[in-house]
């Protein structure tokens, strides 16, 4: 073979080479990068899967919250109209009183009214009648004083028995005895006056 054939045929098997050889590179580059994509593609799965469950976790407490908000919400309303009804009984119970008492009002300025005419008729007449006395001038008969009629009891007092000793030397009441002692300090009081 001469030389220039076999540089010839040298250099074809060198183009025939390089062809296949980054042909060969080029499926090992592509099968590499095949391989990166499947990756990224299986992480983007597990990423948009797990985002999804987040999403899902989010709407369920979202709508959680939403009808606890919602069940407080009803709950406040019934409390208000429970409320609301109170107030107006309240409001009818206190109208009803206001005019019970303005009924016992009226009905106690007529009884004073009455009780007032009645003892003015009473002065009328007690004056009339103390009128009459006067022009008859009969002869004023006087009552014994509470000391005369109880002078055992008040000569006991005097000599500083108790109530309870003058109370059973006279048969009477502790009560009876202060009574009679008041009554006297009264009708004294009365006198002086």
């Amino acid at each position: 073979m001469e030389p220039w054939q076999t540089i010839m045929l040298v250099g074809g098997v060198a183009v025939v080479c390089a062809a296949v050889l980054p042909r060969r590179s080029n499926g090992n580059k592509q099968t590499d990068q095949s391989q990166t994509v499947r990756n990224m593609e299986t992480a983007l799965e597990q990423f948009m899967e797990n985002l999804e469950a987040d999403n899902k976790e989010m709407m369920q407490l979202v709508t959680k919250s939403s009808q606890d908000t919602q069940h407080q919400a009803a709950k406040r309303d019934e409390r208000i109209g429970q409320l609301e009804k109170r107030c107006a009984e309240l409001e009818q119970l206190i109208s009803a009183q206001s005019k019970q008492l303005e009924a016992a009002i009226v009905q106690a300025r007529d009884q004073a009214a009455w009780a007032a005419a009645q003892l003015a008729h009473a002065k009328v007449e007690s004056s009339a009648a103390e009128e009459a006395a006067i022009v008859q001038l009969e002869p004023v008969v006087q009552t014994p004083t509470i000391r005369e009629r109880y002078a055992e009891l008040f000569e006991l007092h005097h000599n500083g028995k108790s109530i309870d000793a003058i109370a059973k030397n006279l048969g009477l009441n502790k009560g009876e005895v202060q009574l009679i002692l008041q009554l006297s300090k009264q009708e004294e009081a009365a006198r002086h006056e």
